[in-house]
């Protein structure tokens, strides 16, 4: 007993010295705290390969962890009006744990870009590349493409390039335009995505390229199932096009929904172009059928075959 009585006396002294020995340099401490004002972030994590291992198969669940740091520590640092020096490296790290989460690479062009008034180019161009790491991970994710292309066209060029990297700007408009026109055909779902993606042709007009602009408001005239979006679409391309070459895409869209819708009305248009027009191999057996529109295999060779049977093929291109 008297041993026992001994141990609490010692544990309950040296928890009174741990006492005092705090006391004694917290003052001093938190007045050296609030003395600094230049920090640094310090990155607490080892390399995203490592990562992996030291998550022990909870990947998940420390990406979860990351991303609420990275929610918080953005909304402080920018109360203080600071970079979050680690933020990009934080993105490394849960994506490589949870690639496929699309949340993080929605949010990655402004938790980089907004952090002060004037942005690296640097993380420009990371941020561009996260961006692109999330429609190679989730590659029918129609927002993300969406949100792709008007960062890599229209965002970053104007707000960040075009004062310090003028080049650059210019061939960033040109490149996000194929995001923009994935963004169109995968958006059949959602009409707002393909109404904002419609933004490439006016891209391409811009720069001069009127035929480029054409194919792409055709392709998006395919794959759109709203009657206001088709409206629209046969409204830019009229201005752009003459007479007989409108007449010609309307008359083959017009006969492409028609072909698709009553062979497989449970599909979207973009389905339809994936699968390819429907044939009956037994009637299409021999060469005879070269000409035959309900014997193309691809969409190529249907639309070289309808345009051949409507006598459009002499319209100027």
């Amino acid at each position: 007993m008297k041993k026992r009585h001994v141990d609490r006396l010692v544990v309950v002294a040296v928890l009174l010295v741990a006492a005092l020995g705090v006391r004694s340099v917290r003052s001093s401490l938190f007045d050296i705290e609030r003395r600094v004002n230049a920090r640094h972030d310090v990155y607490f994590m080892p390399p995203p390969k490592q990562l992996l291992n030291l998550s022990l198969g909870y990947r998940a669940a420390l990406a979860d962890v990351l991303w609420a740091h990275v929610r918080v520590s953005s909304g402080l640092h920018t109360f203080e009006r600071r970079r979050f020096e680690n933020l990009i490296l934080l993105f490394d790290a849960i994506n490589e744990l949870a690639p496929r989460w699309r949340t993080p690479y929605r949010f990655a062009d402004s938790l980089i870009t907004f952090q002060t008034a004037k942005t690296p180019y640097t993380e420009v161009l990371k941020a561009r590349v996260i961006m692109e790491r999330g429609v190679k991970n989730r590659p029918t994710d129609a927002e993300l493409w969406l949100n792709l292309g008007e960062f890599v066209s229209y965002v970053a060029p104007a707000s960040y390039l075009e004062d310090t990297h003028p080049e650059v700007a210019k061939k960033w408009r040109q490149e996000g335009i194929p995001y923009l026109a994935r963004a169109a055909e995968l958006g059949t779902q959602a009409a707002y995505i393909t109404w904002r993606a419609l933004g490439g042709a006016n891209i391409l007009l811009r720069a001069g390229h009127r035929e480029a602009a054409i194919r792409f408001l055709k392709r998006a005239l395919i794959v759109s199932e709203e009657e206001a979006l088709k409206a629209d679409i046969r409204r830019r391309l009229k201005m752009l096009m003459t007479e007989r070459e409108f007449e010609r895409a309307n008359t083959r869209a017009k006969a492409f929904f028609d072909q698709f819708l009553e062979e497989l009305p449970f599909i979207d248009p973009t389905e339809a172009v994936v699968l390819g027009p429907s044939t009956w191999p037994a009637r299409c057996a021999g060469l005879q059928h070269g000409d035959d529109l309900q014997c193309a295999t691809t969409w190529r060779t249907w639309s070289q075959r309808f345009d051949k049977a409507n006598r459009f093929n002499d319209s100027p291109r």
